[in-house]
């Protein structure tokens, strides 16, 4: 029976097989920028595409059904997209009002076009009048000198199919679209009960919040002054879960529970400055729910991110008297290094114990 997925877009190498039957879209939007030049400069002027540069990124609250990547402003609030052709696909303009319409079947061709006639916006876009660009034609002649765009596209250009729906978010867009994550499919599949996938949907965040709140209570209850486990808000943990980034966080999946996040684990790559262990990378945070421990899912969750770091050492930091996720760590090898932090907080004084595992070399 033929089915359509709609997946939220992901640069993860993920190799996913499907039936014949069965049409992948991938949904989402993404900003591209560019180094910042005087070509970039001209293109702007001449064109009338505000490319944006690096550092200078804005934030472009869509989400498109299916994905696209806008790179440009028009300078009225709209901006340019295309899907991820390689210059070989269409052009879109979305208006400020999420409107969408196809500009050019093959984006690169219709660039080469626009070098040459100031009026484009005129004659390809809604909301007008446009004013017209410069016409400086000796600027325009090396501005295509520059940019190749006398070369034809060797592609023969595909029937771009309906337009892409534009909404103000991804919660906007899944009331009518069933969006999933990549790992949501995976998990479809006939697998074990527990796993531990990195963090994708907004679900696994929600889920890496609730885990966080809810394991400091049943960790650090008479362990810590009772006036900052009450400042360790669940909305301080759904923040926290926002900042953390999709690619250094796993989460702990319950299957027979409605894919339940039942713990998590947060990497650095390159341990903090405080970090005595030289040549470092760092577990930044582990928690599994009190009713999941016992099921070898810290462990899960720990060797995943320790397969993660690239240096030959790994560093954490764990409550001073928390014997039990010290006598934890102990047996997965990580052994106290001597070094300890004190951390003043609102409401009392947190000692932290280091410990450091030697990973094995890599063959």
């Amino acid at each position: 029976m033929a089915e359509t997925i709609y997946i939220e877009h992901s640069n993860n190498a993920i190799g996913i097989i499907f039936t014949r039957e069965t049409k992948v879209i991938d949904t989402g939007l993404s900003v591209l920028s560019e180094n910042n030049s005087g070509l970039v400069s001209e293109v702007s002027r001449l064109c009338g595409m505000a490319f944006f540069l690096d550092g200078q990124v804005p934030e472009v609250p869509l989400y498109a059904v299916p994905y696209l990547e806008v790179f440009a402003s028009d300078g009225r609030g709209g901006w340019f997209a295309a899907t991820s052709e390689g210059g070989d696909g269409p052009l879109y303009h979305i208006d400020r009002d999420r409107s969408v319409c196809l500009v050019s079947d093959c984006y690169r061709e219709f660039f080469s076009g626009i070098l040459s006639d100031p009026d484009w916006r005129q004659r390809c876009l809604p909301g007008g009048p446009w004013p017209r660009l410069p016409e400086d034609p000796d600027g325009r002649k090396e501005l295509a000198a520059q940019l190749s765009a006398s070369v034809p596209s060797t592609r023969k250009a595909a029937d771009p199919g309906p337009l892409p729906r534009v909404f103000a978010s991804r919660e906007e867009a899944e009331r009518e679209f069933p969006i999933l994550d990549m790992w949501t499919v995976l998990r479809q599949e006939k697998e074990p009960r527990f796993q531990v996938h990195p963090m994708m949907s907004p679900k696994d965040r929600e889920g890496r919040a609730f885990v966080h709140y809810t394991a400091w209570r049943e960790t650090y209850a008479g362990l810590m002054p009772e006036a900052i486990l009450a400042a360790h808000t669940m909305e301080r943990c759904r923040e926290a879960a926002r900042r953390s980034d999709s690619g250094n966080t796993f989460v702990a999946l319950d299957r027979e529970n409605d894919d339940r996040v039942v713990g998590f684990a947060t990497l650095s790559r390159s341990a903090r400055e405080f970090v005595s262990v030289p040549e470092a990378g760092e577990i930044v945070a582990l928690y599994v729910l009190r009713e999941y421990q016992g099921l070898g899912l810290g462990r899960q969750l720990l060797e995943r991110c320790l397969a993660w770091l690239p240096r030959p050492r790994a560093a954490l930091f764990v409550l001073e008297g928390n014997e039990k996720a010290i006598s934890f760590y102990e047996h997965m090898g990580f052994r106290p290094t001597g070094h300890k932090i004190t951390e003043k907080q609102e409401g009392g004084t947190l000692v932290e114990i280091e410990m450091c595992l030697e990973k094995e070399p890599r063959q």
